[in-house]
């Protein structure tokens, strides 16, 4: 896929940036670094800005405009329109294989170069763990929009989303989710969950591996949030392991709610060890939201000591 073949995935810890770009001294700094999380802007802006616009791309592009000084984010989402260029060659491809390899490659050339424009020094640990010709349901913690990027780059196969319906509306990006086999789900409705519930299942059965955010929102404040048992509980029923991640930093590259992008950021991706939920016993399975929980809890809280010694 593209140049993530580059990538050496025994080792136990590489980076993802762009060594041209050189990193900033810390006496340098901006003051962003020092913000207060428990005084972030509303994450539900940007569903709100979503939904009662006709044109989403266009009214987050103008709001992008007004509150983005370095003209980073406008950027992106110009790079995000740039990707429309490679649809037509969808349709005449003949084979599913081909088809995923051509997506998945666009998928990860467009989270590459949203890396290369903010900037971010993305460091992932214990890549290694995750074997090629597994399918995995990866759970991880949600803390920035700039988590998706980074995850599409980071994981070392090919993986969907399962992402809020919010996404299906942004033109160009919701076409390339939809091609990768992303689930769509509308958060609250009881329909819309049990619909995406079976997809994922679906998903999973053919192979295709998910990345889920079990708390489903961008999380504020230390720590991680509650975890939902509904997406993780789908990997049990399919027999399938589970991959703890956490994600350190990106707290900091963008704000949840917000449209300024603070580059030069260190950013960390850690693997746990896979979830093997084929023969757990039955009080095992109900709690696996807690299990899965508990384990990326522990990684977030081991890597806010390390960066804050």
């Amino acid at each position: 896929m593209a140049d993530q073949q580059n990538i050496d995935i025994k080792d136990k810890r590489y980076s993802i940036y762009n060594s041209e770009i050189p990193m900033p001294n810390p006496s340098t700094t901006t003051t962003t670094d020092n913000f207060d999380i428990e005084k972030e802007i509303d994450g539900n802006r940007y569903a709100e800005i979503v939904t009662q616009s006709k044109k989403p791309f266009f009214a987050i592009l103008r709001a992008a405009i007004k509150e983005d000084f370095r003209f980073m984010l406008p950027r992106i989402l110009m790079r995000t329109a740039k990707t429309m260029r490679r649809i037509p060659r969808t349709f005449v491809i003949k084979t599913q294989e081909e088809l995923d390899q051509y997506v998945f490659e666009t998928i990860f050339l467009w989270s590459r170069s949203l890396i290369k424009i903010t900037k971010m020094e993305i460091e992932v640990r214990g890549a290694d763990k995750i074997l090629p010709d597994r399918t995995y349901l990866f759970a991880s913690n949600h803390r920035s929009p700039a988590d998706i990027p980074v995850l599409f780059a980071s994981i070392p196969q090919p993986a969907a989303f399962v992402a809020n319906d919010l996404f299906g509306r942004i033109p160009a990006l919701s076409y390339w989710m939809r091609a990768s086999g992303s689930v769509f789900v509308n958060q609250g409705l009881p329909q819309s969950e049990v619909r995406a519930l079976k997809a994922m299942e679906k998903r999973l059965k053919k192979g295709r591996s998910l990345i889920l955010f079990p708390e489903g929102h961008m999380h504020q404040g230390n720590g991680i949030d509650e975890f939902n048992r509904g997406g993780l509980f789908a990997a049990v029923r399919c027999a399938v392991p589970i991959v703890p991640i956490c994600i350190y930093g990106t707290e900091k590259v963008m704000r949840p709610g917000s449209f300024h992008i603070n580059p030069y950021r260190h950013v960390v991706v850690e693997f746990g060890e896979p979830i093997e939920t084929k023969n757990l016993c039955r009080a095992d399975k109900k709690g696996i939201h807690l299990a899965v929980h508990d384990i990326i809890k522990n990684m977030r809280t081991a890597l806010e000591q390390e960066f804050s010694s």
